[in-house]
């Protein structure tokens, strides 16, 4: 039998992302809140805008305190929870904390249209539109308050009527926004469909590759790398696993007298029988490594056990052995099966160890068919370097 290259083995356990918080997520609001200080600070030592330091001071407080609050209070959640609801909080806060400096702050308010343009672009790419219009809906609103509130306290009507106009405005702008904000979602929510339809088409044609056509078995390539990467995982972790080679009695005579589409639905239910007393073996002795049929050639199979010796390995071969023989595949058309067991010693190549299996698999079929045989231990050490890779004979 010869086989491919030996792939590396790896062995991976998919584990969920640890909760964190990531600074990438609070990046945005953090260059705002810089950049805006600044711009206010300028202002104030301009005499354009300005405001009490005492004022100036419990303002910088409470947006430190608060944001502070929400990053601890999104910790626990998943990464891409996170993103979402920092983005779309942080946005909020903003728009709020940029409300009580247009209220308390004296001047033309100049900066106050950007600071509300900004507090909704924090979040812009960062969570759905229907939040991100609320966000503009709550600083279109934030905005008029702010004017309405300096206009009750007395401030100027002109000026008002000024910054009323930059209001009408903002909420313009943000509109615009949150309209582009939902054709982008909607480009990006069918481009993910389409991704997804990729994904499932590949994972099909990827399992069509590794199935035979008439079986449905694993094909010869993906059962041989498949051994290759359980004799690496048992030499890595010392747990062993056994193989049984199975062989159709009389096929080709079968073939010759019923023809070769009774031979191919004689395969196809042989396929489905071991397959079903494979899985039962598997529900009696659970194993984290599911076990594996695979078609070789012809009438020729193999099924890797994991995690599996060669008592259980003989049972479950004797079990796929007797769900074949039990009853007719169609109609008086009867079969049966012989098989080879081996348990693989550690340290031993792979085609010896099929070559014991094939040898047991032989001697079945000289006892009389119908048969399991178990490879005899042969106390020979595996040489330090591997053999020429043998070819299994296909054993009527």
């Amino acid at each position: 039998m010869t086989h491919g290259h030996t792939p590396e083995a790896t062995e991976s356990l998919d584990a969920e992302p640890l909760p964190d918080f990531s600074w990438r997520a609070a990046a945005p609001v953090m260059g705002f809140y810089v950049a805006w200080c600044g711009l206010a600070f300028l202002s104030h030592l301009a005499g354009r805008t300005t405001m009490a330091p005492a004022a100036a001071g419990l303002l910088l407080g409470a947006v430190l305190i608060t944001n502070l609050l929400l990053a601890i209070l999104n910790l626990p959640a998943g990464r891409a929870t996170v993103d979402s609801a920092v983005a779309t909080g942080q946005a909020a806060l903003a728009i709020a904390w940029t409300t009580v400096y247009a209220v308390l702050a004296e001047g033309p308010g100049e900066l106050v249209p950007g600071m509300y343009l900004t507090a909704v672009l924090v979040a812009f790419t960062r969570t759905d539109a229907v939040r991100l219009r609320q966000l503009a809906l709550a600083a279109g609103a934030g905005y008029a308050l702010s004017v309405a509130v300096r206009l009750l306290a007395g401030g100027s009507m002109p000026a008002l009527w000024g910054e009323a106009l930059q209001c009408v405005g903002v909420v313009g702008m943000l509109f615009l926004l949150s309209r582009r904000a939902r054709q982008t979602e909607q480009h990006r929510d069918g481009l993910s469909a389409q991704v997804d339809r990729l994904e499932q088409e590949v994972e099909r044609v990827r399992r069509e590759a590794e199935r035979d056509h008439l079986t449905k078995s694993f094909n010869r390539q993906y059962i041989l790398d498949a051994l290759l990467r359980e004799k690496a995982r048992a030499d890595r972790t010392g747990r062993g696993f056994s193989i049984c080679i199975f062989d159709l009695d009389r096929f080709k005579a079968l073939n010759d007298e019923h023809g070769h589409l009774v031979g191919d639905r004689v395969l196809t239910a042989f396929a489905n029988r071991a397959r079903r007393a494979l899985r039962a073996m598997d529900a009696i002795n659970p194993t984290r490594f599911r076990r594996a049929l695979g078609r070789l050639g012809g009438e020729e199979f193999i099924a890797i056990l994991p995690g599996t010796e060669i008592d259980g390995a003989l049972r479950c071969a004797e079990r796929v052995r007797d769900a074949v023989a039990r009853s007719p595949v169609e109609q008086d058309l009867q079969i049966t099966v012989s098989a080879g067991v081996a348990e693989y010693r550690r340290g031993e190549s792979v085609p010896d160890l099929l070559t014991r299996a094939d040898q047991a698999l032989y001697a079945a079929k000289r006892s009389g068919r119908n048969r399991v045989r178990v490879s005899a231990v042969q106390a020979k050490q595996p040489a330090e370097t591997e053999p020429a890779k043998p070819t299994l004979r296909l054993v009527r």
